[in-house]
């Protein structure tokens, strides 16, 4: 009923209209309808019930911490004696794939999910099921993570949090599928394990256009959540039989028999909340990946072995200063802003996120290249790079 009567109205209007169209089939989808409730079904399954408990998610963040710090440990350990330019190289076909091999500087500035779950989960799949010795294409998988996505930022916009659970399940699966499309591109291109970000093909200019999609259906999704919840025209609250509304921009509303508070703010703040999110994301994700081609120019760049250079350019990659800062780009890149927000998504702490922490993101990664690119340029003009 809803798509005829919605059908029709299109039929009526200008084409001059149909941005506002446009819009109001988004906010119809997105908003006004809630996901299919059958979905919250899948937390009847013991496996993923638990997951709703606190105790289990401590111990999952636990154990994920302890892994990431054990296998940082490897990692820089085993750095410390391989030399990039030389390390970085093409893996054999038969080669069973290990985070502690063929390393990069695109690897050693990846967040921690990305190098130790992610990555080697895609490779195993592929190595498995053979997804690169058949019919699909890098492009297939990058389409199907677009729709993931969306999927994803509906399910984000629920006031449900099951839903909004389901929602960051949905979001790291296209996370997942987005690296695996880097890993089948690799395969069929005869460049296994190697693991750099060809700037001229097709596929990277697709795949960043889906993943900044993949980022704004993120922000529509919170965007509306948080309409939902705060919106002005939306503050009803149901207490003890007493029913509050409010119409008051940037108003808090009390009801003092069961100190439960009811904030309601504009849309434009929310809007202005959502969208410092959403820049603090996109500038983290620009840095790193610049700071990413800026330390594998001069870190990987090919000097002859007998050259003085090449020892030169091993000790300083191996440097203290080089490894601070490596470290940070785990922490702050736009991968890592990513996991962050999901987390908060998960914990019901998404306002409390929106808060405070996009302005420290957007300033760590600013400040963070800002110094990439002194310490990078003293280190070039050293290697006379």
């Amino acid at each position: 009923m809803f798509a005829r009567t919605h059908l029709a109205h299109m039929s009526t209007l200008p084409v001059r209209s149909l941005k506002y169209v446009c819009s109001d089939f988004i906010t119809a989808v997105w908003y006004n309808t809630p996901p299919p409730s059958c979905a919250r079904r899948l937390f009847d399954v013991p496996c993923l019930s638990c997951l709703a408990r606190r105790s289990v998610c401590v111990a999952i963040a636990a154990f994920l911490l302890t892994y990431f710090l054990i296998m940082d440990i490897l990692l820089f350990k085993r750095f410390a004696q391989i030399q990039l330019s030389q390390d970085s190289s093409v893996g054999r076909e038969d080669e069973v794939y290990s985070p502690l091999t063929h390393f990069s500087v695109k690897g050693l500035l990846n967040d921690h999910p990305s190098q130790f779950i992610v990555v080697p989960s895609t490779e195993y799949v592929d190595s498995i099921l053979g997804f690169s010795n058949r019919f699909i294409t890098p492009d297939v998988i990058s389409y199907s993570h677009l729709l993931c996505g969306f999927i994803a930022g509906k399910f984000l916009a629920s006031n449900h949090l099951l839903d909004r659970r389901i929602g960051v399940m949905l979001y790291e699966f296209r996370t997942w599928l987005d690296s695996l499309d880097g890993t089948v591109y690799r395969a069929q291109a005869g460049l296994r394990l190697k693991y750099h970000s060809n700037h001229s093909s097709s596929g990277y200019f697709i795949d960043s256009i889906f993943d900044t999609f993949g980022g704004f259906f993120l922000c529509l999704g919170i965007f509306y959540y948080l309409k939902k919840r705060f919106g002005v025209g939306h503050g009803e609250l149901q207490a003890n039989g007493y029913k509050l509304h409010s119409n008051i921009p940037d108003a808090v509303v009390t009801l003092d028999n069961d100190r439960t508070t009811t904030e309601s703010y504009s849309e434009r703040y929310l809007l202005w909340k959502t969208f410092l999110f959403g820049l603090s994301l996109a500038v983290a994700g620009k840095c790193w990946d610049l700071a990413v081609d800026d330390f594998t120019n001069v870190y990987e760049y090919q000097f002859k072995k007998e050259s003085s250079f090449s020892t030169m350019q091993t000790e300083y990659s191996h440097s203290h200063v080089t490894l601070v800062i490596f470290y940070l780009w785990r922490l702050c890149g736009g991968q890592s802003v990513l996991n962050y927000v999901l987390i908060a998504i998960f914990l019901d702490k998404t306002w409390q996120f929106l808060q405070y922490m996009p302005y420290v993101f957007l300033g760590a990664s600013s400040l963070l290249y800002i110094a990439t690119c002194i310490y990078l340029f003293q280190v070039s003009s050293a290697l006379h790079l």
